[in-house]
């Protein structure tokens, strides 16, 4: 049994030369989907590419998808049959115990500082809230600005603080101080950064992107804004910079949905389910 991480462009060409190999010698593969622009790349495919895109995940013994958007959206797209996939939530590890709330609402984001994270209209945001509520927004992620437009609202945004690229270490530490995580992007498959937030007991305020809406619900685990839309994002944080019970409820409950569905310990269960019932087509 052989696994693919497969993601979009050059990731997408690189596994379909192994699977021609693997196919002339009858072995089974298994296409484990990632990547937030999987979706774009398909829609980008001319007619023929897609064809062989599609004959390659239709050959598949397994696909696994991290929600059922995307199980949805690559089995319609590519013509592929839905008894093929498998939905396997990404998973994360976690403290043992998350701080109380903290001393100081500090909100943060973090992945990498790009338009399509929606750092755009998170930089307005923040600085439509009033200076007397407005805490500290933490950016923790390397900048990618080539037109300058972020760089610009980085200059002139109040309260806030970058960070560059950081490891995992130090991204525990800024979740163990921080109180709310926001992404407010355009297009997600199933982020890291989300769980990762989750775990630590940090209220989500998200948008409805890839499988994030399968994740979060809303008003319960956490808040989804509409994409774009900086003004309702300055509202919903504002809200939650205001009520610090709120903003404490919504991260327990968001720290109850991970240890329920993505705790990295039944992950690897969940996998070896998806191996055994390929396998067992196989025969």
């Amino acid at each position: 049994m052989f696994h693919f991480n497969q993601a979009s462009k050059i990731s997408t060409w690189r596994k379909l030369a192994l699977v021609y190999a693997l196919r002339a010698r009858k072995r089974p593969y298994v296409l484990h989907v990632h990547g937030g622009r999987f979706d774009v790349f398909l829609e980008g495919l001319n007619p023929v590419a897609r064809r062989v895109v599609s004959d390659m995940f239709k050959r598949a013994g397994g696909i696994i998808v991290l929600g059922e958007y995307w199980r949805d959206y690559i089995g319609e797209s590519l013509d592929v049959p839905q008894e093929k996939f498998y939905v396997v939530p990404n998973a994360v590890p976690g403290p043992d115990e998350i701080p109380d709330d903290r001393e100081e609402p500090v909100v943060l984001f973090s992945g990498q500082l790009t338009r399509r994270k929606g750092v755009i209209e998170l930089l307005q945001a923040w600085a439509m809230i009033p200076e007397n509520l407005r805490s500290r927004l933490v950016l923790a992620g390397d900048l990618h600005d080539p037109d300058g437009e972020i760089s610009k609202l980085l200059e002139s945004t109040p309260a806030i603080e970058t960070t560059g690229w950081i490891g995992p270490e130090q991204i525990s530490e800024r979740l163990a101080e921080a109180s709310v995580l926001v992404l407010p992007s355009y297009g997600e498959n199933l982020p890291m950064s989300l769980l990762d937030g989750m775990a630590w007991g940090l209220a989500p305020v998200v948008t409805n992107v890839g499988a994030v809406g399968e994740v979060i619900e809303d008003g319960k685990s956490g808040w989804i804004v509409p994409t774009g839309d900086a003004e309702t994002l300055a509202r919903v944080l504002e809200s939650l910079l205001l009520d610090p019970e709120r903003r404490l409820a919504l991260g327990r409950a968001a720290r109850r949905r991970w240890e329920e569905e993505y705790q990295i310990d039944k992950y690897r269960q969940r996998l070896d389910q998806v191996y055994a019932d390929v396998l067992s087509k196989q025969q």
